[in-house]
């Protein structure tokens, strides 16, 4: 009997270690998208990114509470607090599995809906009038973020044709200069601190981003892929300002 309780409690210590290591791990991915990637929610045009991260360090924060607890009931052998270990545990398993089948069952809902306010943001707000609209301006410097770490262009793959069914075009008065993407949709060599082909990028005449078939611009991001070049603009979103049309 002895031998059985020794082998519980050392089993419960192992068990709350586990749960300790996970929610710092949980917590620490959360501060990080909450003080890095918060960017990002003015990309999708909703708080739920921010949400996410912020419920992410709740979540990491109560599990370490939780294996607090935990190694506490084990060493002190309180009934009070073993139930009440018992219990937190089952709410963490009830939330996490509700939280799981709610988005399995809504995945397609929710991307799809996530999609359609990216492309409004882009059609409506990225690029126009930015310096008197706060909520534009800060649309287009995380666009332009996302779009140079991702090396993408727009919502999909292969969408740049977006960009000419956006105020940011529209606006381009002169005809024979205009620019059919943003640079951040071009590609940047970072070891040579320049644009690939800054001109070819923009305003191919053969192909994209002017037309969707064509030739192959080597200058224009594609498909979204990770990202090893570095940041052109060291993350200072100030910057990236100038790649507004004026």
């Amino acid at each position: 009997m002895c031998l059985s309780q020794a082998g519980l409690k050392a089993f419960l210590l192992v068990l709350n270690v586990l749960f300790f290591l996970c929610g710092g791990i949980v917590m620490g991915i959360g501060i990080w998208a909450v003080a890095d990637k918060i960017y990002i929610s003015d990309v999708i045009g909703s708080s739920l990114f921010k949400s996410a991260a912020i419920l992410m360090v709740i979540c990491g924060v109560f599990l370490v509470l939780l294996s607090f607890l935990g190694c506490a009931g084990a060493l002190a052998q309180k009934k009070i607090i073993v139930i009440v270990y018992v219990i937190s545990l089952a709410i963490v398993f009830i939330v996490l599995m509700s939280a799981a089948i709610v988005a399995a069952v809504f995945q397609d809902d929710i991307e799809s809906g996530m999609k359609e306010k990216m492309r409004r943001g882009i059609r409506e707000q990225y690029g126009y009038n930015t310096a008197y609209v706060d909520e534009n301006r800060d649309l287009t410097e995380s666009w332009d973020l996302v779009q140079t770490r991702l090396t993408c262009c727009a919502v999909d793959d292969q969408g740049w044709g977006l960009y000419q069914q956006s105020r940011w075009f529209q606006q381009q008065f002169n005809e024979y200069d205009r620019k059919f993407v943003p640079p951040s949709c071009c590609i940047y060599e970072g070891r040579l601190d320049q644009y690939v082909n800054l001109f070819t990028c923009q305003a191919f005449a053969g192909g994209p981003p002017r037309f969707g078939g064509g030739g192959f611009n080597n200058a224009l991001h594609y498909q979204m892929q990770r990202c090893d070049c570095e940041w052109p603009f060291q993350g200072d979103r100030r910057r990236s300002r100038q790649w507004e049309m004026v």
